[in-house]
Formats: structure tokens, sequence, C-alpha cells
């Protein structure tokens, strides 16, 4: 019986012990972490499983890149709002391997904000269905196409984007090549708004005086694309096409025949648009009909080559210039101290007098007074400064215009030269069409700088800094540590 009675003594004992372990404060605190850490886990559960399978969390996005790379501009958003056609946006490559995370999301803010007639990303794995291109595309459109290219596609119309559309790649002094910016938003919009607009821009290159041919320009060709410019090429043996918006002579090395002259004057008395881009000659020959043309717009073209002393003026060499840039209709929306460009090899131009109350002219690009040319027929030297470029506007009648612009160099724009010092000339010739062709209502989406921002300190200031970082901080952490040990330790 005593046995029997120590034995529900030691029960109630325990029993009490145990008690006084769960009244302790320690385990009431323990308890309280422990339950709130489950429900917080349990709700961010939740949270997470709500928002996958409802898609809010696509819409729940929040850039906190300093230049908004994941985002796209309001031009863009009501651009895509406003469509009244279906897009389809295709990527050429398997979903599992496509890894360019910028190019995806800016598809997805189009997505989202085209009130369902942006479709995609669709992804394409040409591996598996090889046949997918030239099913369901015309071959002329997407020529040249490859594994992670992208399609932008409005009914017939197609843009074909590739990586190096997505890139802004600057060259320093010496040549060297960097990312500096992407533009993506930019090839985008461009093309959404290239594929769904009604309107096309045709672009005519001229061939049949030694011109630089396709292969030679197929960056400028590919800018000019991108910037919903359609282009086609022709000669002017027969009248210039109905649908030529613009010529572009891209270094012709012979002048112009009888019955050619006679078919570009009646282009340019229509009013008709022409860009003419001259490489410095060696055959002696001045092209006296090219000449007659640009007389009519109170300008000519001289038979010579510039060289440029201003140190910082050219690049290397002296016959390498830096042009200077006016501010003109073309230019003041490009910042040309940063867009600079280098002509290599360039002959002057000369703005003639003008007491014509029907034609402006205006230059372009210049030397400094630090230069001088040497005229390849007569070896005779002259000091600067010299026009290297310029722009003309000739009214006609009371309503219509025509405009051309005249520059001494064309190797700058070509695949060679772009490759070794970069395509900033292609933005200054698209910035020349825009102003011939008067698109206002062109959409601006400018490169999205990938500069790292730099902090400028006193000595003061990174003595205060590496303090800050080296001892305050760790001494308060350590601190705050032992408090909160100390504190649970006499709970």
């Amino acid at each position: 019986m005593k046995k029997d009675n120590v034995k529900i003594k030691d029960k109630v004992k325990n029993i009490k012990n145990i008690g006084n372990v769960f009244g302790k404060k320690g385990f009431r605190y323990g308890s309280y972490s422990f339950v709130l850490t489950v429900v917080v886990i349990a709700v961010i559960v939740l949270v997470n499983v709500v928002l996958s399978t409802s898609g809010i969390s696509k819409k729940l996005r929040f850039d906190i890149t300093e230049n908004k790379l994941f985002s796209i501009s309001e031009d863009s958003i009501n651009l895509v709002k406003n469509l009244d056609k279906e897009v389809e946006i295709y990527i050429l490559s398997p979903e599992s391997s496509y890894s360019n995370l910028t190019v995806t999301e800016a598809i997805n803010q189009y997505v989202l904000n085209g009130n369902g007639k942006v479709k995609g990303p669709n992804y394409v794995d040409l591996d598996k269905n090889p046949t997918f291109i030239s099913e369901n595309f015309d071959p002329d459109q997407v020529k040249g196409i490859d594994t992670g290219d992208i399609i932008v596609r409005c009914g017939d119309k197609v843009k074909v984007l590739s990586n190096d559309d997505f890139m802004e790649i600057s060259y320093d002094y010496y040549g060297g090549a960097s990312v500096t910016g992407l533009k993506v938003e930019q090839a985008f919009t461009s093309a959404i708004k290239s594929v769904t607009s009604d309107k096309a821009t045709t672009v005519y290159f001229v061939s049949g005086h030694g011109e630089y041919g396709s292969d030679d320009l197929s960056e400028l060709k590919s800018t000019l694309s991108l910037n919903n410019y359609e282009i086609k090429e022709t000669t002017l043996t027969s009248p210039v096409p109905d649908d030529c918006n613009v010529l572009i002579f891209p270094s012709p090395t012979s002048d112009l025949l009888g019955a050619e002259l006679e078919n570009l004057l009646s282009y340019l008395e229509k009013g008709g648009d022409a860009v003419f881009l001259f490489d410095v000659q060696s055959s002696g020959q001045e092209l006296d009909n090219f000449n007659d043309v640009f007389n009519r717009y109170g300008l000519r073209l001289n038979y010579d080559i510039i060289y440029e002393y201003s140190q910082a003026n050219y690049l290397k060499e002296n016959w390498m210039i830096r042009p200077r840039v006016y501010i003109s209709e073309v230019t003041m929306n490009l910042n040309p101290d940063q867009l600079y460009i280098y002509l290599p090899m360039c002959r002057s131009v000369t703005m003639l007098s003008n007491d014509k109350d029907n034609l402006e002219v205006s230059p372009l690009f210049g030397t400094t007074d630090d230069s001088s040319g040497v005229n390849l027929n007569t070896k005779d030297q002259e000091k600067g400064p010299f026009f290297l470029g310029a722009l003309s506007e000739l009214e006609i009648g009371s309503s219509n215009h025509s405009r051309i612009a005249l520059i001494g160099n064309c190797t700058f724009i070509t695949d060679s030269y772009i490759d070794d010092l970069g395509d900033n000339g292609n933005r200054y010739v698209v910035s020349i069409l825009n102003w011939m062709q008067e698109r206002t209502d062109d959409i601006v989406i400018p490169a999205k700088s990938l500069a790292q921002p730099t902090l400028n300190m006193t000595q003061q200031s990174r003595v205060f800094v590496f303090v800050l970082t080296t001892a305050i901080i760790p001494l308060i952490i350590i601190g705050t540590g032992l408090f909160v040990w100390i504190r649970r330790k006499n709970l």
C-alpha cells in the first residue's frame, strides 16, 4: 500500500514538474515564436500558390534597376494599348535554353499591356520543327534568320530581330568595343510599329556608278529596316519608281549619263529627296553632272582630300576626322558630344552664295580652323575650315519641297568601318531621312545605359566609410546579438 502511495506521489510530482516547465516564460515565448513562424510560412506558401496559379505575379512586378532595364516606357505602353491588329512574337529557341531575361521581361510587358492584341512569347525549337519557317513565312522576309532570333509578325508583315539589335555598342579612342546599353524596348517598339503600320517609307539605293553594294552596307540597311524603312534598289537608266520616298547614292565613282541625269532631275523636281555620299576619288574625274544637280541646291562637291590637325578632332591619323557637328533639324535630337563619328579620308563640300528665296542651305559636318585641303588635280593646298556635309531644301511651288543631303564621305557607314569604329554614323543617316520625310510621329526610345554610377569621395569620407563598415556596424551587430542572448538566458 505504501509503495502504491509513493508511486502516485511521484506521478503527481512529475505532472507538476511538467506543468512548471510549460509555465515558464521561456517556454511560452518559444511557443509563441514557433507558432508565429509556422503561420508566416503558411501565409507565404499560400500567397505564392495563389499568385502563381492566377497569373497575378506577372503584374506585380517591381523593377528596382536604376535605368528600368526590365520595364517599358509609357510611349510603348500606349502603342500596344491602342493596337487594333494582332501581333505575334516568336522566339526561335527552346524555352528551357533561352536565357535573355531582359528580352522575355520586355515581351511580357508588351503582352500585359496589349489588351490581348500582343501574343507571346511563342518558343519554337527549330531542331524539332525544322519546317516552321518555310511553312509560315515568306523566305524573302526572313533571309539569314538563325536560332535565337525573334520574329514579330502582324498579318503578312514581319520583322526579324537578332541579339545585335538589342545592344548598344560603343568604341573607345583605340577602337575597343564594349556594350554600354540595351536597346530591347527600342527594337520591339520599332518592330511592332513597323508591322502594324499601313504606311511604308521606301528607300532606294542607287547602283550603276560604282557604288557600294549590299554586302558593304548590310549594317546600314538593317538599321534603316529597324527604323521602319523599306529597302529597295534601282538604277537611273529608267525613271525613278513611283513608290520611292528617298534615293541614296552610296559613293558613286563615275558620273551620271545624260538620261540618268534627266531621270534624277525629274524625280527631284516632283518633290523627291536624296542622300549623296561621296568618298575621295583617285581617278581624276570630276563629276560634272552630279555637280549640276548640286548647284541647283546651292552646293558643290569638291575634288580634294581634307586633313585635320586639331588633335581632339582626329583619330590616330589626321585624315581620320572627327567632324564638328552643326546644330540643325537633323542633329538637334542627337547628342553630338557623345554620339561622335569619324570620317575617314573626306572631301569637302562648298555652300555656294545663295540669293534665292525658295532655297535654304545649312551645314551638317565641318572641320576646325586647324585643317587643310589638297586639290587632287592641281595639288594646291587650302587652309580650313571646311564643310564636310550640308543640307539643302528647295521649295517647289507653294506646298511642296525637295530635300537633299551631300556628305563628303561614305566609308563611315560601310560594314568594315562599323566593325572597327561603331555604327553611330547610321544614326545620323536615319535622322537625315526622318528630317526629309518629316517623320514627327516616330517614337524615340533611347537605349538604356549599363554604365555604373560612380561616387567621388574625399579622403575624410573614405576613412569614415571604412571605419563604419569594418568596426562600427560589426560591433553593433555583435552587441545586439549578445544582448538578445543574455536576455533569453535569463528568462
